[in-house]
């Protein structure tokens, strides 16, 4: 994050160093000479005369260094600990950054970083961010519902901010998530009912010309949201073939800019089998789950494990993590610091998004990083010790 600082000036060559010095000195010693006390400097020893000469220019010497601005330190205190203007530019526009392609998308070099804010993307939120964390994100995450277009001032701002936009695109119109939307029925998606939508926001994806992590229809391993295939009068079956169907008609309207991101929710004792949901590898470029503690959990494995293995094991995509949080608890420091060891031992992991949200937000735990100093920490130098793609995202 950019911040106006002070510059000062460079050292004044030495023939106007010695302009400015007798500009300063010899005005002041013509007006001793009309003054009593001109009687005493003489009657002063030769030596303690000397030493005041000394003084004198010396104090010269530095005030004219400081540019003769007696208001300069100040000022450049205030400077430095001014807040950055959230609308200026995120970066500089001369660091190289990484170029947001499909290629480096696949294969980052490096470790993609995203933090879900309640307005995200939001420059103030973003700026906010980056101070506490001391690192600008490479991912801005964020949610589109079935009733809204693709939002094309959203892109945008993801990448004025640094990072490449990931959109979870929920097939449903929102609301309470009990009542069922039959209009969103996975067998009526698979068959085109919704088609007029997903061509028209295929096509404004297609324009924008850069590309998005399109997470679609997420967590559907989990009963609470309409797309589950036990609600909504779907069946099994039903999600890979509304999936497979959304994908194609991209693929029919040209679309080449969006990297596909199939995203279910950590498994569990009792769950189905991944494989039930998987779409396959033709249709799926990035994989990943959530990671939530609940409260068992005090090691990142514990969390994490059952699940990668089972994601690995489904297939060789790389790997994400599209929300990450941890609920209070006495070990939430210890477990966020967990989570970045065990992000290094695991390089299958491209990035990660940390879920920014609190109860207050409409989240059901405070998942927040910055709920106290010890966890702020543990998540300012776990990020430290990840080899994070270089940003911005250009």
């Amino acid at each position: 994050m950019p911040v106006k600082r002070f510059r000062r000036p460079g050292p004044l060559p030495l023939r106007a160093w010695w302009e400015r010095l007798r500009a300063l000195l010899i005005p002041g010693l013509e007006r001793l000479r009309a003054l009593p006390v001109t009687r005493w400097w003489r009657s002063f020893p030769v030596l303690g005369r000397a030493g005041l000469a000394v003084v004198l220019v010396l104090g010269c010497t530095a005030l004219l260094l400081d540019d003769g601005s007696p208001d300069q330190a100040a000022a450049q205190t205030a400077a430095s600990a001014a807040p950055a203007d959230p609308s200026a530019a995120p970066d500089d526009p001369a660091k190289p950054g990484t170029a947001a392609t499909r290629s480096q998308l696949l294969s980052p070099p490096g470790t993609l970083f995203g933090i879900a804010t309640p307005s995200a993307p939001n420059a103030e939120e973003a700026a906010n961010m980056a101070q506490i964390t001391g690192v600008r994100t490479t991912v801005q995450e964020y949610f589109l519902k079935w009733h809204q277009d693709f939002d094309q001032a959203a892109f945008d701002e993801s990448y004025r901010l640094g990072g490449v936009p990931l959109l979870t695109w929920e097939p449903w119109s929102g609301g309470d998530k009990a009542v069922d939307q039959p209009e969103f029925a996975l067998a009526k998606i698979a068959a085109g009912s919704q088609d007029d939508y997903v061509k028209r926001f295929a096509q404004a994806v297609k324009k924008s010309g850069r590309p998005v992590v399109l997470r679609f229809a997420h967590e559907m391993n989990e009963p609470w949201y309409t797309w589950s295939e036990d609600r909504n009068g779907n069946r099994k079956g039903d999600y890979v073939a509304a999936w497979r169907h959304v994908h194609d008609v991209f693929r029919q309207q040209g679309v080449t800019n969006v990297i596909w991101f199939w995203c279910p929710d950590l498994q569990s004792p009792g769950k189905p089998p991944l494989s039930r949901y998987y779409p396959g590898d033709d249709y799926v470029d990035w994989i990943g789950t959530e990671a939530y503690s609940s409260d068992g959990e005090t090691t990142a494995e514990q969390l994490l494990g059952p699940t990668y293995r089972e994601l690995t094991a489904l297939s060789d995509k790389p790997l994400f993590i599209g929300e990450a949080g941890v609920r209070p608890s006495p070990v939430k420091a210890p477990l966020i610091k967990d989570f970045f060891s065990w992000l290094s031992a695991h390089p299958r992991v491209i990035g990660f998004v940390w879920f920014q949200f609190s109860d207050t937000d409409g989240s059901r735990y405070d998942w927040r990083f910055t709920t106290s100093p010890e966890a702020q920490r543990a998540f300012r130098d776990g990020l430290g010790s990840l080899p994070l793609v270089p940003g911005p995202m250009r």
